[in-house]
């Protein structure tokens, strides 16, 4: 398929999504509104608890299966102005309960800054890989920008040695063989939303109450509950 006709169909997706986000994002504030008056400060603290809570359940789950760990978090390339970022950041040093964590970002290729396309859907292997070298002893590498789409030229996967992958904020659009590649150990976790999240509730203080309301962690134990939603 031309790279032309990936990049519209992929484009199609992330329209499909911005237009969802918008829905659910609208009906939150018309709840908002109704119970606590126009206060959009506070729905986006609340937004900020939700997307959050992803950073301490992924750390939770790293410091019981494997404490003790170099960890790598790939974010944006604007982390540093995205205050939802930040404090997914610091919640997931939080859950993991040490701060050997790095952050940092992948470089938007040259001649896409200004087509305003997405990360995930302009980044090639090489561009993930080439962060991935700078950090030889890192042991986990949790991505907030998904995979690039030519999966198949990825050393991450390729290589026995590379550090182990873990997916949260899932971009919207498909990712080949996301099933297989966790049940294979390749990827170690995913983060997709809850199909029976709730957006019409304040976010609890406990972080793994309001993970819940939103979110599933998605593993190999269990991958084939979720299959559907992972697939999809």
């Amino acid at each position: 398929m031309p790279r032309s006709l990936k990049i519209l169909i992929a484009l199609l997706f992330a329209v499909i999504s911005v237009t969802c986000c918008y829905f659910v994002f609208s009906g939150g504030a018309n709840f908002w509104s109704r119970q606590f008056g126009n206060a959009n400060e506070d729905l986006l603290k609340n937004e900020t608890t939700y997307y959050a809570s992803q950073g301490y359940r992924i750390g939770q789950f790293l410091k019981n299966n494997n404490p003790d760990r170099k960890i790598l978090l790939l974010s944006e390339p604007d982390f540093m102005q995205n205050e939802s970022i930040k404090q997914l950041a610091y919640a997931m040093i939080e859950g993991y309960g040490s701060n050997n964590v790095t952050l940092d970002t992948i470089a938007v290729p040259p001649g896409y800054g200004d087509m305003q396309i997405p990360l995930y859907m302009s980044m090639k292997a090489e561009d993930f890989d080439r962060v991935l070298d700078r950090y030889p002893d890192t042991d986990f590498v949790i991505s907030m920008v998904g995979l690039p789409p030519d999966l198949e030229n990825l050393n991450a996967l390729r290589n026995e040695n590379s550090p182990k992958l873990l997916l949260l904020g899932l971009p919207s659009g498909p990712l080949p063989q996301l099933s297989e590649l966790i049940r294979d150990g390749q990827i170690v976790a995913v983060v997709i939303s809850n199909p029976a999240a709730r957006y019409d509730v304040p976010a609890p203080k406990d972080r793994n109450a309001a993970f819940d309301l939103r979110y599933v962690l998605v593993s190999k134990e269990n991958l084939e509950e979720y299959r559907r939603q992972v697939d999809n």
